[in-house]
């Protein structure tokens, strides 16, 4: 997992463990986890999986057993949202990644220590809507030349 980071250029992420449970030594940056969360949702299946409300599957060994899961993603009741992780540990308290869509444009919003779990889906909210009233300030035709410019680079 490090190296990948380490490839992704996040400068600011070290993980000892890879099981997404609080480790003392794990750290990382509300920066390089939008840029995981952006590589992630380049993967069709993973952008399925975070965006599933709820899923529920037999077992493979107890035929007739069920198993349930219920997202915690409250924004994914909301139009525009696609998921991503919801999570709390000790150091980064309340947190949230979410991946939405307004319009043309993609966002990913970070939320580390929010002041409790439920103010972190207004904060997001807030957040997104920032963007989208800066974005709109900026004229469609100063935009397209560097949308381009950024397909090419990719290319």
């Amino acid at each position: 997992m490090n190296i990948e980071a380490k490839s992704l250029k996040l400068s600011n992420t070290h993980f000892c463990s890879a099981h997404g449970m609080h480790h003392e030594h794990n750290y990382s940056s509300a920066y390089d986890i939008a840029v995981l969360s952006h590589h992630c949702m380049k993967n069709a299946l993973f952008r399925e999986v975070v965006k599933t409300q709820s899923y529920t599957c037999e077992s493979r060994v107890r035929p007739g057993k069920l198993y349930s899961w219920q997202n915690t993603n409250k924004l994914l009741e909301q139009e525009g949202y696609s998921g991503l992780k919801t999570g709390i540990t000790p150091t980064a308290g309340p947190c949230l990644a979410a991946s939405l869509q307004r319009e043309k444009f993609r966002f990913i919003v970070v939320i580390l220590n929010s002041r409790s779990m439920d103010q972190r889906w207004g904060e997001v909210q807030k957040l997104a809507q920032w963007a989208m009233n800066k974005i709109s300030r900026v004229k469609c035709s100063q935009l397209e030349p560097m949308l381009k410019k950024k397909i090419l680079l990719r290319l």
